[in-house]
């Protein structure tokens, strides 16, 4: 795979003092600028930007656009106005989930779909039989995601308007380049979409407006934190899209989606597959008695195997190690005790158990904005 710079990658090549990086859809991005903890606590306690051009998106553009995208997602796009937008699920014909992402309307016939992982090769199929033309714009703009207590504050010493509602979004003119301000994240900020040129022009412009709230950068790997800690799974990293027309798993249910579903919906892909079959597991939070991650390890209750972990990571805000966990009903109740097992490693050759406690998600809510 050929991989290319991010539009910030001068300015995040210049912070990122550890020279850590990492790759997420072909891009080179910083995966810690100098602390994975703290730079995760500086988007709870003050305010961070983070470089999230590697986000997949697609726009969908012709007259049977909507039409397409109702039959394509779990929600209808017919009630969205241009600036406003959904999050939804597009699913194999047996059910599974393909992926998740936010629809947003841009006019009366083009749409964009913004994701973490691609899916270009089926949703273009399946859109010239609508004839809707499908058009990746993962490479025409870098997007930066501001989030915090002190995110709108930030923006506003910026020069923005920063009166938006979450999930919507507006196109404008800001002193001087053309921008997209959006309020897609699960994370309660914003995110500033701009042209690669002018990538470096809005990272300082943040970072001086910023200045005053102690803004700083934050890494790949600080977000796959604050991402946990929102009970966000995601695909590849948690679970692997159901590619297959025939592939029944993952459920939404398993994965906690079913909200982004709309019961009144009725007519979009793998619809029919989903009724009357209930997920044999749910998804939870596991609090774990270790401040060391255990991913991807069965769970027990009692002396029997009842599911097991996704991503583990530590949490800075917890203080001990957190994990998304797929389990039976019987062990999904919050509070029931759990044992699971640490991986080993060179200095633990053999597995340890250890305890946890399955916890409701999210984790933690997403940090509450402060009026400048």
């Amino acid at each position: 795979m050929t991989l290319f710079a991010s539009p910030f990658h001068a300015r995040a090549a210049a912070a990122n003092r550890g020279n850590a990086w990492i790759t997420r859809n072909g891009l080179t991005l910083a995966e810690c600028y100098e602390s994975v903890e703290q730079e995760a606590l500086a988007a709870r306690l003050s305010v961070a930007i983070a470089d999230i051009s590697w986000r997949w998106r697609i726009m969908l553009e012709g007259a049977n656009a909507e039409a397409f995208l109702a039959r394509l997602m779990t929600r209808d796009p017919a009630a969205l106005v241009p600036g406003q937008s959904f999050k939804a699920l597009w699913l194999a014909d047996a059910g599974g989930v393909r992926g998740a992402g936010v629809v947003a309307r841009y006019g009366r016939e083009s749409f964009l779909l913004a994701a973490s992982a691609p899916d270009v090769e089926w949703i273009s199929s399946a859109a010239a039989a609508w004839d809707v033309a499908v058009r990746d714009v993962s490479a025409e703009e870098g997007g930066l995601a501001v989030i915090g207590p002190h995110a709108r504050a930030t923006l506003e010493a910026a020069g923005f308007d920063a009166e938006l509602e979450p999930l919507a979004f507006r196109k404008l003119s800001w002193r001087g380049i053309h921008v997209t301000l959006s309020r897609w994240g699960e994370h309660g900020g914003y995110e500033i979409w701009c042209a690669p040129d002018d990538g470096v022009l809005v990272w300082d412009r943040l970072m001086r407006a910023g200045a005053h709230f102690a803004i700083g950068p934050a890494g790949v790997a600080a977000m796959d934190v604050l991402d946990l800690e929102a009970g966000v799974a995601r695909p590849e990293l948690d679970y692997r899209p159901a590619r297959e027309a025939a592939a029944a798993e993952p459920l939404p249910a398993s994965l906690g989606l079913t909200s982004l579903i709309d019961d009144a919906h009725r007519g979009f892909n793998g619809r029919n597959a989903l009724v009357d079959k209930p997920a044999s597991r749910k998804l939870v939070g596991l609090e774990i008695a270790s401040d060391e991650p255990a991913p991807f390890t069965p769970v027990a209750l009692g002396d029997k195997a009842v599911g097991h972990t996704l991503r583990s990571l530590h949490s800075p805000s917890l203080r001990r190690a957190i994990a998304l966990a797929q389990v039976d009903a019987a062990a999904a109740v919050p509070g029931t005790a759990v044992s699971l097992f640490l991986p080993p490693s060179m200095d633990r050759p053999a597995l340890q158990s250890v305890s946890a406690k399955v916890v409701d998600l999210p984790f933690l809510p997403a940090p509450a904005s402060i009026p400048a």
